[in-house]
């Protein structure tokens, strides 16, 4: 029996200091006939240089622009010739049997429809990502962030959604759903929204315990910096009104919001988050003034949490 045929999609912006060692990594994987495409988002550093020149990579795509991790990734896919897609963050390096173990529920099981892996932070056992959780105002966060893995994670799961930094799909899929929604410019929640597309469809979004990657998580892009919250809660406004009615706003966002918001957690980022309510305004705004360019998934809402 051959092994399965997985394109895998590494999106790169100024990644020179991460991307040889991800493809070195990758090369090592097991047990898949790999296609490798590197998509540049118009990097000032050598990452483009780097991804012609590695024999591992079989196309490499330069943007012309930073269109984000959708609008990027999307041209990616969009090249692969393989069944299945993995998309690959540079800043992660799987292990031997990653790829593998990510895309066979994929192969074995129609009801799933994303599969998302165990991420470590950089040499640790402490856990990154074990699938995510989504509250009801959209905030989000990792099971077992933190955590030091001593086997409490290690039976795959049914999640909400799981991190873009590593993340298995039928090519045909994609197809179906049109790819990542490139409003989400230039990142945050893409996944969220892919994976809430996926499980209206019929089909689950699964936490593989045995796909191990590390994951130097944001390096362009500093947690909790001014930029990443002002980014991450953007994108979260968007989502929002995508993907909730009027009545989730009214009975199931704001009653969560308001206690999020005057709680410890939000303390020193509530200017950020009054700023992001504008432009989940806006893009409300947008929605109901170009009812022809609506996201598809504005009809048809998700499920209460």
């Amino acid at each position: 029996m051959s092994p399965p045929a997985v394109s895998v999609v590494i999106l790169s912006y100024n990644s020179a200091e991460f991307l040889p060692v991800c493809l070195e990594e990758l090369g090592r994987s097991r047990g898949v006939e790999l296609e490798v495409i590197v998509v540049d988002n118009n990097s000032r550093d050598d990452s483009e240089a780097i991804a012609r020149a590695h024999p591992l990579v079989d196309k490499t795509i330069q943007t012309g622009g930073n269109l984000g991790y959708s609008g990027g990734n999307n041209v990616g896919w969009r090249e692969a010739s393989h069944p299945y897609l993995v998309f690959l963050n540079p800043d992660c390096c799987v292990t031997r049997d990653a790829l593998r173990s990510l895309i066979r529920p994929l192969i074995d099981d129609p009801t799933i429809g994303i599969t998302g892996a165990k991420l470590y932070y950089p040499h640790s056992r402490k856990i990154q990502h074990a699938g995510g959780i989504r509250h009801p105002n959209a905030m989000s966060e990792h099971h077992g962030a933190f955590q030091i893995d001593d086997g409490q994670w290690d039976e795959d799961a049914d999640v909400d959604y799981v991190t873009g930094a590593l993340i298995g799909i039928r090519r045909e899929e994609m197809e179906a759903l049109g790819g990542f929604d490139e409003e989400f410019h230039p990142a945050y929640y893409e996944e969220s929204d892919l994976a809430v597309r996926m499980q209206r469809s019929g089909r689950r979004v699964r936490y593989v315990a045995s796909s191990v990657g590390y994951h130097w998580e944001s390096p362009g892009l500093e947690l909790n910096s001014p930029r990443f919250v002002r980014t991450s809660y953007r994108s979260r406004m968007i989502w929002l009104v995508k993907n909730y009615s009027l009545a989730q706003l009214l009975f199931v966002f704001l009653p969560f919001e308001w206690r999020w918001f005057w709680g410890p957690f939000a303390c020193g980022f509530r200017k950020p988050v009054i700023r992001s309510y504008v432009s989940g305004a806006v893009f409300a705004a947008k929605c109901a003034l170009r009812l022809r360019r609506r996201p598809p998934n504005v009809r048809n809402r998700i499920p209460p949490p």
